[in-house]
């Protein structure tokens, strides 16, 4: 990041929004506020910036409990440029826009791999390959 560029997200905003960004996105960004998820997720847009760096998101968790998955799918979207429709403020509502049916417009949810709330298989067949037990020599 340039000097120039530092300085003119320095004075664009208050310190403590400053730190708060530089915190969750380690960069200097400003913009216009577009919206906010039901995760707690703000999203932004600067069509100063560069192609690719004009819309993002400031995460609602905290930075070691950020992650990708967080991310709602019609919002994930709309940062990558698929459309340019802002998302509605609620599932419900989106799904009515776009005429989807009532059964799709489920909440989201993030990736749980790693924690409790982890989905493990069952498995109710019996093992293929048994696990080799070595047969130990009693010592004379």
């Amino acid at each position: 990041m340039s000097l120039i560029r530092f300085l003119k997200f320095s004075l664009r905003q208050s310190p403590l929004k400053n730190f708060e960004i530089y915190r969750k996105l380690d960069d200097a960004k400003w913009g216009k506020f577009v919206g906010k998820d039901e995760l707690g997720n703000r999203y932004y847009m600067n069509p100063e910036e560069r192609y690719g760096r004009e819309r993002w998101c400031i995460p609602g968790a905290k930075p070691s409990k950020m992650d990708a998955s967080q991310i709602p799918p019609r919002w994930h979207s709309w940062l990558h440029k698929v459309t340019d429709e802002v998302p509605k403020a609620s599932p419900e509502e989106d799904a009515a826009a776009l005429h989807r049916p009532k059964w799709m417009a489920f909440p989201h949810y993030e990736n749980y791999t790693g924690t409790k709330k982890a989905s493990v298989t069952f498995n109710t067949m019996r093992p293929k390959v048994e696990a080799w037990q070595p047969a130990v020599a009693a010592r004379k």
